[in-house]
Order: structure tokens, then sequence, then C-alpha cells
């Protein structure tokens, strides 16, 4: 191994260390480049220890939470069904918390569709005591006493419940420090609508980084030993800079972030290192003409060269003009280039090869856990047209994963492309984990691009694709856990059926009796036909920012719009499946989602009836559902309406024309309907406004928390954004 590292004359196109001997007879000693650059370095890992600390709290109290059990908990790995004792168990434990006595009000299922009066906690008259700047909130006894006489105790009884295992709200950083000055401007958009949308926080953080950079290649050097300086913070630097861009990192972890939330450092720290290695290179370059060094002569340093080849690969595919039209080539451009990169370096600065082992570790132990968190299976489409997407369930991952968190699938087809193998796609998951009736995992995959287009044509018409149909009699019902344990049906090859007969009628699957013979082989019943697919589904990854527990705030605001309804579904359902659980703080929650076409309403409708129906059955809860479209509703959308039970939607599901104004949605939320819910003795425990979808509606959301007051913040406990 040849090695530049021992020579201080040395003209290396990239960076090795200095001698460390006083030059010129100057008095003050020069610093050694690799310490003073590992001395940056270790700067760097003290800034994000002291960002981990803040998240302590938080952390503690989920893992009290959780009684200690991290990595056995879900948003880790997805797993498949509990073994049939584990479930007996859960029921058991679920039958303690069943109202004593069946409701006044019972819901009906007709057609499919369960539907139920509103809940009765949203039956509750508030007169305006709980107002800001009025006399007193309504206390908790004042409050039960509104409720039906059969309710009282079964409310007081699920209070007492909640307060034993409801988790400790931890109020983050920001809402902390929310008041002093110039606090609620670190949060604020950057650049709005910008592709990255880094915050002003973020992009000061870069600005310091870049400004600390800088200082560090130029203190107490000169000459040649600026550019050995500059090589030597990107060689110091990588194990950080790849830790920051792989998908499981144990910097996201301390941070409590996901990959796609530090991203923007990894990006900004590999700009900063291509142009410190530019400089050494050009800086070298200019030296050789300067004192006549043949080209033969800097040829000699091939394996700098290639260092810095595989380097400037990197940075060029890296552009937004490639990244964006083509990831495989971007992708496959990363991991040549840094391959080649780390074995170069090797080459050339023997000392480099400690930084380099430190960054094959860091990405072997990232590809490991996705060989674990990976998943070779079935999975089944459904083509949604009133949605313009695709329905994907993978039936046998039924747990594992945290609302708002997502999953990367790789399609095993030609039909998708003949690389659909090595693409992999992210989606938010749009189903809970661990439902009663063992659902699996459910994705809702709008059709934005040529891979979403085919994925959708594929499902839409299983015939001309050529993927597998499946055993005969396999039938599947094409709703969300709406419907308990009646997802998937008739599974049985004895079972089998002739194709083309007309499906039976629905009644079959809603009393839970097996189809008869007559059954389509890849009949959907509901919303059309489907088959399946193999796919390696990768992940979950991302999820609740901090360590941030959403049952341990009292009231919820979730803002989706498009296909972000994915985040809205998972999230609240799983607020209502753990306030089921008496593991909640949660008394108030509702979704704004903002759509163009109305009609994308009704592919979920029975999932969005069911969650109101469970709703029913919690009096302190309540749950409101409201559709904002930007376009006329058509002729055939009226006709559908009007054919539902009761001759239109549900009355916790209301239809708004017009986009609306979060400013005014998120004052009414917090000052209007959470500070008139009755308080115990620790007062109300805050509010969480939840937010995924275009740019532009997380800017305006944002705006919306930004104005309101300090006085409307501390009455309600606070107010959290999170955006996805």
């Amino acid at each position: 191994m040849s090695s530049n590292s021992t020579n201080t004359n040395s003209t290396a196109p990239t960076g090795g260390p200095s001698s460390g001997s006083s030059r010129g007879g100057s008095s003050l000693p020069v610093p050694n480049d690799e310490s003073v650059a590992a001395l940056f370095g270790l700067s760097l890992i003290l800034v994000l220890v002291f960002f981990a600390a803040l998240t302590v709290p938080r952390l503690l109290a989920s893992l009290h939470h959780q009684g200690g059990k991290v990595f056995r908990g879900d948003g880790w790995l997805l797993k498949p069904k509990r073994s049939a004792a584990s479930r007996a168990k859960d029921a058991v434990r679920r039958s303690l918390f069943m109202p004593p006595a069946p409701p006044t009000r019972q819901p009906t299922l007709r057609r499919g569709l369960v539907t139920t009066p509103a809940p009765f906690a949203n039956d509750i008259e508030y007169s305006d005591e709980g107002h800001i700047g009025t006399a007193r909130p309504m206390s908790l006894a004042e409050e039960e006493a509104k409720y039906p006489a059969h309710l009282r105790t079964l409310a007081q009884h699920h209070r007492q419940v909640q307060a034993a295992r409801a988790p400790t709200h931890v109020a983050s950083t920001s809402t902390v420090l929310h008041s002093l000055p110039l606090a609620p401007w670190f949060g604020r958009p950057f650049y709005p609508n910008h592709v990255n949308n880094m915050s002003n926080g973020q992009a000061c953080m870069l600005l310091v980084y870049a400004m600390g950079f800088a200082v560090v290649t130029f203190i107490m050097t000169s000459g040649t030993g600026n550019l050995k300086r500059a090589g030597w913070l990107v060689v110091v630097q990588t194990p950080l800079v790849v830790s920051l861009g792989s998908k499981n990192s144990l910097v996201g972890f301390l941070l409590g972030r996901g990959y796609e939330k530090i991203n923007v450092f990894h990006r900004w720290m590999g700009q900063l290192m291509f142009v410190a290695a530019l400089f050494h290179v050009i800086g070298y370059v200019i030296l050789w003409i300067r004192r006549n060094v043949e080209a033969r002569q800097s040829a000699k340093y091939f394996e700098a060269w290639a260092a810095f080849a595989a380097f400037s690969l990197i940075a060029v595919f890296s552009l937004p003009v490639f990244r964006r039209s083509s990831y495989r080539l971007f992708f496959n451009a990363h991991w040549v280039g840094y391959m080649t990169y780390l074995i170069a370096i090797c080459y050339h600065v023997e000392e480099a090869l400690y930084w380099s082992l430190a960054t094959f570790f860091i990405l072997g132990l990232d590809f490991i856990c996705r060989l674990f968190k990976s998943h070779y299976t079935t999975v089944t489409l459904t083509a949604l047209p009133d949605f313009s997407g695709t329905r994907i369930e993978v039936p046998r991952l039924t747990r594992g994963w945290k609302a708002g968190q997502h999953v990367r699938l790789r399609a095993f087809t030609f039909k998708l492309g003949k690389w659909a193998f090595a693409e992999a796609h992210p989606f938010t998951i749009a189903s809970v984990s661990e439902t009663r009736n063992g659902q699996g995992l459910v994705l809702y995959v709008k059709s934005a691009g040529d891979w979403t287009r085919k994925l959708y044509d594929t499902a839409a018409d299983p015939g001309k694709s050529g993927l597998e149909k499946g055993g005969a009699g396999t039938t599947f019902l094409n709703m969300n856990s709406s419907l308990a344990s009646l997802e998937t049906l008739g599974r049985s090859e004895e079972e089998g059926s002739e194709e083309g007969k007309v499906p039976p009628p629905l009644e079959h699957y809603l009393t839970g009796e097996k189809a008869p013979a007559t059954a389509s082989a890849r009949t959907l019943v509901g919303f059309g036909f489907g088959t399946t697919m193999k796919m390696i589904v990768e992940g979950p990854y991302g999820g609740p920012c901090g360590h941030m527990m959403r049952s341990s705030f009292t009231s919820s605001l979730v803002v989706v719009g498009g296909s972000g309804v994915t985040y809205g579904l998972s999230v609240v359902e799983e607020l209502i499946r753990d306030v089921e659980k008496l593991q909640s703080r949660t008394r108030l929650i509702a979704l704004y989602w903002v759509v163009t076409d109305p009609a994308c309403l009704i592919p979920l409708l029975p999932t969005l009836t069911s969650l109101s129906n469970r709703v029913s059955y919690i009096p302190t809860l309540r749950f409101t559902l409201t559709v904002h479209y930007t376009r006329a509703v058509s002729p055939a959308f009226s006709a559908k309406l009007k054919s539902l039970p009761g001759g239109g939607l549900p009355r916790d599901i209301v239809l708004e024309p017009g986009r609306p104004n979060f400013t005014q949605v998120v004052d009414e939320f917090v000052k209007w309907k959470t500070n008139r819910l009755a308080r115990g003795s620790d007062g109300l425990s805050g509010v969480l406004v939840g937010v995924c979808g275009p740019g532009a509606l997380a800017q305006s959301v944002r705006a919306g928390v930004d104005a309101l007051s300090d006085d409307a913040r501390r009455s309600v406990g606070g107010v959290e954004i999170e955006e996805e």
C-alpha cells in the first residue's frame, strides 16, 4: 500500500496530514491536519448529542409507557399475525373495556356500511364557559352530568383507567421556548413551497456549519497546508455524512427523526465536502503547474484521481435534474461512487483506512437492518377508479408499525418495467397496526407517475397483466377494517368455482357465511376486480418526531390533502384504538381532507364510517370529519350519495366546497373546541396539529398555528405541529 501521509512535501491531489513542525521560523507550531479535522468532526457529534439530549424526557416517557420494551414495540419491524393464544389473551383484556350495557341507539348494518347517529360525546351541548377570557372552564363532573344516565358510570370508569394507563405528556422544546423572542421564527419555512421546505432554524444550522467548515479549513495554516486540511475534512466527515443518509441510522434514532427528516443535512454536508475536495484537487494542479511538474509524475497518483472521480460522480448525479427524473441512475451512481471512493482513499492516504472502516461498518449495519426489515410476500391489488389509485393490502403483515410511517415496495413483475425489482417506492401506511380482525397492512397509491399508473392498470385489468390469479375460490372483500373479520373469505381449495360466474350477493359476506361455489375466482366485492403480485415490503420507516406519543395530547387536528389521506387514516385510527384500550388522553379528534374531486370519498366510506361507528361506543371521545373539494360535484357522485344507506353521508362526515381558511380552522379548534373540554387537576395536555400534503397546504396550516396567541397556547397546554 502506498502512502503520501508521511511526506510533507508531497503533491498528491487528495489530503494527507502535515508534518506538524513549525514553518518558516514561525513560533507557533502548525497542528496536525488530521487532528484538526477530527476535532471538527467531534464538535459536530457533540452538537448531535446536545439535540439528542433535548429528546431524552420524551424518550423516557415513551419507555415508561411501553414498559421498557423499546425494540419489541411498534415502529421497528413488520410482523405477521400473532398466535391464537396471544390473540385470545388480548380478547380477554379488551372485554374488560366493553360497555356494561349496550347503548340505547344501536347502529345498523346495511349494504356493507355501518351507519349510526353521531357519537354520544358529539351530542353534548357545550356553553361558552370554556372559552378564553371567561370565568372558569367546565369541570369533569359538569361534563359527565351532560352524558346520558346509563353512560355516566362508564365515563367515570374510563377516566379512572385512563389516569393510570395514559401516557405521560411531555411538551416539546419548541413548545416550551415558544414564548421567547424570535422562537417561532425558527420553525417557519425558510423558502415557502421549496422542494426541501426546510425551516429557518435548519437553514441557520446549515449556515453555521458552512462557516465552521471554512474557518477550520484555513485556520492556523497556509499554502499547501490549506489543501491538505481540506482533504482531511472530507475524509473525517465521511462516516457522519453516510450515517445521516442511511435508512437505519443511529443518528436518526438518537434525534428521534426518520431518515427523510435529516436527509437535508446529509445533502448539505456532502455538497460542502465536494467543494472542499474540488479545492484540494485544483489547488494541487495549480501548484504542479507553478513547479513545472510533468504530467506523467502527477499521473502516478492514480488512486487519488480515482477517489476524486468517484466523488464527482456522486455530486453530478445528485443534482435535482437527475435525482427527480431517474432515481435509479442517482442511486446506482451513489453506491458505485462511494464504494470506489472508500477503497481508493485508503491507498492514497494510509491513515484514512480507519475512517473508511468506520464508514463500511455503518453501511453494513444499514444493509443488515434492511434485510431484517424486508419481507418477500404476496400483496393484493385493487383498482379504485373514484380514488384514481390502487389499494394494496399485505395480508401476511398485520403489526409492527406506527401511524404515519411508510414502507418501500419492490415489485417482481415485468409489467411495471424491466427494472421494477430494482426500484423501491415509498408509500405511507393507511391502516393501523394489529387490528381486531387481523387485517393486513394497507396502502392507497395515487396514480401520479409512470410506476403508479402501471400499477393501477395492472390492478384494473389483471387478465391482461399476466400476473398470477391465485387458486380457485379465492374471494376478497374490498373494504378496510370496517367490517370486522369479514376482510378475506372463501380461501379454501374445496370451495372452488367456475370462471365467469356471477358473484354472490353482498349479504353472504356481511353475515359471515362462506361464499357459495358460484363465486368468481378473483372477485373483490364492492369496487371491482383485483389480482395478486409478489413484492418485497421493506420498513417501516419515519413516524412521529422526537419520540412523540400522539395519544398523550388532549386533542388532535389532522389536515391532509389528496393522497395524504393515508397519513390521516392511520393517525385517526391509531388514536381511536388507544382510547379504546384506555391508554390515551385524547378526547377530541378532527380530520380535514382537501381534495379536488369529492368522488375520492366513495372508496374510503367503509373505513371512515367504521371509525365514526367505533367512536359512538366511547362516551369520552368526539370525532368529526370535514371534506373540502375544489371541483364541481358530478351527477354520478350525487347519484352514489343518494344510493348510500340513509340517502346520504353519515352525520359526522361533512362536505364543504372550496378551500378552507386554516387560520380560522386552527383558531376555532384550539379556542372554541379544545379549550371547552373539561379538565382535571392536571389541566389539558396540549393540541397536536398533523399535516400531510402539498407544500402550500402545509404552509397555510403552519401560518394558522403561528397566528395563535401565547394565551391560547397556554390555555390548552401548548400546540405542536407535525409535518409529514
